[in-house]
């Protein structure tokens, strides 16, 4: 689009370029509740297999939080200390904003360096900068305990989706993004 037809529209580049990459560690990865955050429907998880990469990123380290059925992510000075999680390269700065809404003012946005692995979970030696939701809440919500993805989606996926049924992330427009609901009556 030439910037005559960008002014007339209303639009510029820089507000429909793809968003950079982001990287997830926690209970985005439940790839319906992801699905669910995205596109309002948990069983449309095809949609995303062209979205996500198996990733890792060093020197941080990934905890339960207290009461809390999600991860924080801290940084670590250690290199041994990773995460493993999925570089997701979305393609609207709307789908951006509701992964946004959805982590909360507790988490920051960082960036980082991702460590992209093939589907075996072996690095590739391809690195891609890219985004992070890091923990900024309460350090004393933090346990010592590593979060588990397995145990989140076995005893609390269901709970979750259940619970956002008939609510939408709604990220368009120039606003603040917020939770719909629909009646279906």
């Amino acid at each position: 689009m030439d910037q005559a037809a960008e002014k007339k529209s209303g639009t510029s580049s820089a507000s429909v370029a793809a968003p950079r990459p982001l990287f997830v560690y926690g209970t985005l990865r439940a790839k319906p509740l992801l699905a669910w955050a995205l596109t309002g429907d948990s069983s449309r998880v095809d949609d995303l297999d062209r979205m996500i990469r198996p990733a890792q990123v060093t020197k941080y380290t990934r905890l339960a939080v207290k009461h809390s059925d999600y991860p924080a992510v801290i940084r670590s000075s250690r290199e041994e200390d990773c995460v493993d999680g999925y570089l997701l390269q979305l393609d609207t700065r709307s789908q951006r904003k509701k992964l946004d809404d959805f982590e909360g003012e507790t988490y920051a946005v960082e960036s980082t360096t991702v460590n992209l692995l093939s589907s075996g979970g072996h690095p590739t030696g391809e690195t891609v900068e890219g985004d992070i939701y890091l923990w900024v809440g309460d350090k004393d919500m933090l346990t010592t305990e590593p979060w588990e993805l397995g145990k989140f989606i076995e005893e609390r996926l269901e709970d979750w989706l259940d619970l956002f049924d008939g609510m939408e992330m709604v990220g368009e427009g120039h606003g603040t993004s917020r939770v719909a609901t629909h009646d279906w009556a």
